[in-house]
């Protein structure tokens, strides 16, 4: 997995044994090692931990880790990417508020539809805003967690798609305000 800025993270996956209780498996990680970890090696916290449900009704612990070999993060861990497992979609957790498809607005509710409906949506409208009005149409809305990433670090993706692909010049950026001495 990635956060929304670019840092890699590892899943480490385990099968949840019927066996185990519900205590077992809250204080259990799916991360395991039959040797000692060094002291400081790997930090753990419960945020960086799970129990999702598959479509077969297994039962899987999930942790997910900085990637030490990523050279954004370089194993350190982010305030959103650290706490990426915690919202893993689950049935009984957190995650179960998330939303499993797309959504559109028509009339006066939200309906689900597929992907690719959705993408189709998207670039279909985007694309009908760029021949008509060139890149200018386009409004562009993003929020950065005031590093330098340009007004979209929070969303690398969509930037990348914006700036680079769409050659959108401008955006409005929901920063905390900088002052100047």
């Amino acid at each position: 997995p990635v956060c929304s800025v670019g840092c890699g993270y590892t899943c480490q996956v385990g099968r949840q044994s019927r066996k185990a209780g519900a205590r077992r498996a809250r204080t259990r990680s799916a991360w395991t090692s039959r040797k000692q970890l060094p002291p400081l090696s790997l930090v753990m916290t419960p945020a960086m931990t799970n129990t999702i449900t598959d479509r077969n009704g297994k039962r899987w612990s999930i942790m997910v880790v900085p990637d030490k070999q990523c050279s954004v993060n370089s194993g350190l861990s982010s305030t959103r990417g650290g706490k990426m497992a915690s919202y893993m979609y689950a049935h009984d957790g957190l995650g179960r508020e998330r939303l499993k498809n797309p959504r559109i607005f028509r009339g006066d509710q939200w309906l689900d539809t597929s992907w690719e409906n959705a993408l189709a949506l998207y670039a279909g409208l985007t694309k009908k805003i760029l021949d008509t009005d060139g890149p200018s149409g386009l409004f562009y809305d993003c929020f950065d967690h005031g590093g330098a990433g340009g007004g979209f670090e929070n969303t690398w993706g969509t930037g990348k798609l914006m700036f680079s692909r769409c050659r959108h010049r401008w955006c409005a950026s929901t920063t905390a305000p900088r002052t100047t001495p």
